[in-house]
């Protein structure tokens, strides 16, 4: 065969296979497949275990001021707490907040915390964001300005050459 009738030949099946796609792709957004069939409840030979929400409670007094900055759930688990004098703890589960209690849980958005007066949980929270007041910018002076020397070279100074 000869090569140029082969590279014609490859050509036109590449063409034909890539508007065969772009049609069949137009196709299938044109045609949507049928959801898949939602599960069904079978019986189960043993009952499955019902979630009760426990009352998360009033946060205890000495815990007042400290914030969830942040959690790690992962191969290592740890949560941030802000403290009310600015500072940051990192904890893992089973460490101490000193005065507030011993740290039970982190999940991704909450921790739980046994306290003298039980357990609370304490939700991620943004910190608080102030908005800076900047002064007024005031004007810099304009720099000095000096006379052009007649020594100086510059188009504005130079001779009109196109007479010559």
């Amino acid at each position: 065969m000869n090569p140029d009738r082969a590279i014609g030949a490859i050509l036109a099946a590449s063409l034909a296979l890539v508007l065969g796609i772009g049609a069949w792709v137009i196709w299938r957004a044109h045609h949507p497949t049928a959801p898949p069939p939602t599960p069904t409840a079978s019986p189960s030979a043993t009952p499955t275990e019902t979630a009760t929400a426990t009352p998360s409670g009033v946060i205890p007094a000495a815990a007042r001021g400290y914030r969830l900055a942040g959690t790690v759930v992962g191969d290592v688990t740890y949560a941030i707490i802000e403290t009310p004098q600015g500072g940051s703890e990192l904890l893992r589960p089973g460490q101490v907040l000193h005065g507030v209690g011993q740290l039970l849980t982190i999940d991704e958005n909450h921790v739980v915390i046994d306290g003298s007066d039980g357990h609370f949980e304490m939700q991620l929270a943004s910190a608080p964001t102030a908005t800076p007041t900047l002064p007024l910018a005031t004007p810099s002076p304009a720099p000095p300005t000096r006379a052009r020397s007649a020594s100086e070279s510059s188009p504005l100074n130079a001779p009109d050459r196109s007479a010559f």
